[in-house]
């Protein structure tokens, strides 16, 4: 099934500039004053133009945890984190984590084998809309702004997105998933 892709422009801003071409058409060009006038609003609607298009193309962090997102393709790609990436596709999580995956970001993985150490009803208990906080603070633990390695990571002196001393003891850590923005690291242990 073809995942429908965002129009490039939302209607209301194609409404404002068909409105704002029209009145630029019709402005009077009975002397020099009023060309420079039509001049300048063509000017200024070229850069607000630019503008939006440049804005509306820029990835959002709710298209991060999108549907078809290259985050989430890439997760997919791994089957060893199928549990981590059906907690990402929670609803509403979108808005809690979305400030740390606005810029480039590395995202610390659990195995699934580490997120069933937790035990199944642990882990269907954070996906409930009233755990939703909880859900977001653990998972904030699992993301450092910047697109690191595996070396950067363990040289130490690291904060996780939640705000908290990246501390990474006793963890494993996978091969590198990469995207233009991000690294996926898998882990084999939750960071707490």
């Amino acid at each position: 099934m073809k995942s429908k892709q965002p129009p490039i422009l939302s209607t209301s801003t194609a409404s404002f500039f068909i409105i704002l071409t029209s009145t630029i058409r019709f402005l009077p060009n009975i002397n020099q004053k009023n060309i420079t006038v039509k001049r300048t609003t063509r000017r200024l609607f070229l850069i607000l133009f630019v503008f939006v298009v440049t804005m509306q193309s820029c990835g959002t962090a709710s298209s991060v945890l999108g549907s078809g997102s290259s985050l989430l393709s890439s997760l997919g790609g791994s089957p060893n984190l199928s549990l981590f990436t059906s907690l990402l596709k929670t609803p509403g999580l979108d808005k809690l984590i979305g400030p740390a995956l606005k810029g480039p970001f590395t995202m610390l993985a659990p195995s699934n084998s580490a997120l069933s150490s937790l035990g199944a009803g642990a882990i269907s208990n954070l996906t409930k809309p009233e755990n939703l906080n909880q859900l977001a603070g653990v998972l904030k633990n699992h993301i450092v702004p910047g697109k690191l390695d595996a070396g950067s990571l363990l040289k130490g002196g690291l904060k996780s997105a939640g705000g908290g001393d990246l501390n990474l003891g006793g963890i494993n850590l996978g091969d590198a998933i990469s995207g233009k923005d991000f690294n996926i690291i898998p882990i084999d242990k939750i960071i707490k």
